[in-house]
């Protein structure tokens, strides 16, 4: 099952994604709709794995901490257990769809507010990885945003601030003269520029390139909810208000 169906196909450049991030860790916005859990082998009250018919699984709820292209760290109520190669599974739901997909522990650390759980991942096929790395991909853009320092002003009367990250990713974002409030804004993503301007509701989509090459409704809704998930996981070098500015977009 894929999240997207006509946009990040990533048939191309699935490979020299991952070589290029490798491990890279790309934290998780706490406010990205995805949902997670990790269902660890069941153990009795002193921690032993239980064996024969008492064998089984426990669906531990957990807020993603970060994903690589190969890993995942999670992070688990206290009371939850487990063991350095515990083979697992890391159940994540977004938009009421579920991606199930194998694991092992790579490490298990318990505190006294949560038990943190370092995963590494494993996919039967490319199909699988595809759908992985398309629910990563919000994270991968909204995480490495970063200011640029010289930026070229070119609309009179407005001040243009820039920031740029992985996956070929661009904001643009226009504020008035005093430089205190945004007024228009601009994300380009893959293929993709993403408009808005506070005098004009909702969001204008195009063609990064400029072309006028047809996209029906469902290209559009599916660009949209990119756009979604990508300010849920807007980092911190992005300023407060700019944040803010974009997700009125993103209702």
């Amino acid at each position: 099952m894929l999240l997207f169906k006509k946009i990040l196909d990533f048939k191309k450049t699935e490979a020299d994604n991952s070589d290029k991030r490798g491990t890279k860790r790309y934290p998780v916005g706490v406010k990205f709709a995805l949902k997670a859990k990790l269902s660890l082998p069941s153990r009795d009250g002193d921690g032993g794995l239980l064996t024969g018919h008492r064998a089984g699984s426990t669906d531990w709820g957990g807020q993603l901490v970060d994903l690589s292209s190969n890993g995942a760290s999670i992070r688990l109520h206290p009371a939850a257990a487990a063991s350095p190669g515990d083979v697992c599974q890391l159940k994540l739901e977004l938009e009421n769809m579920l991606f199930e997909i194998n694991a092992r522990v790579a490490y298990f650390r318990v505190g006294a507010q949560y038990a943190s759980g370092g995963l590494t991942l494993s996919f039967p096929d490319t199909f699988a990885r595809r759908a992985f790395l398309q629910l990563m991909e919000p994270v991968v853009i909204g995480s490495t945003l970063e200011p640029v320092s010289r930026v070229k002003q070119d609309i009179p009367g407005l001040l243009k601030e820039q920031y740029r990250g992985e996956s070929d990713s661009e904001l643009n974002v226009w504020r008035d003269s005093s430089g205190r409030s945004a007024k228009v804004f601009e994300l380009l993503i893959h293929d993709y520029a993403i408009r808005g301007n506070n005098e004009m509701p909702g969001l204008k989509v195009d063609r990064r390139d400029g072309t006028n090459t047809a996209m029906g409704a469902g290209h559009k809704d599916e660009i949209r909810r990119l756009f979604q998930f990508v300010t849920q996981n807007l980092n911190k070098t992005v300023p407060t208000e700019v944040r803010r500015f974009l997700e009125l977009f993103a209702v």
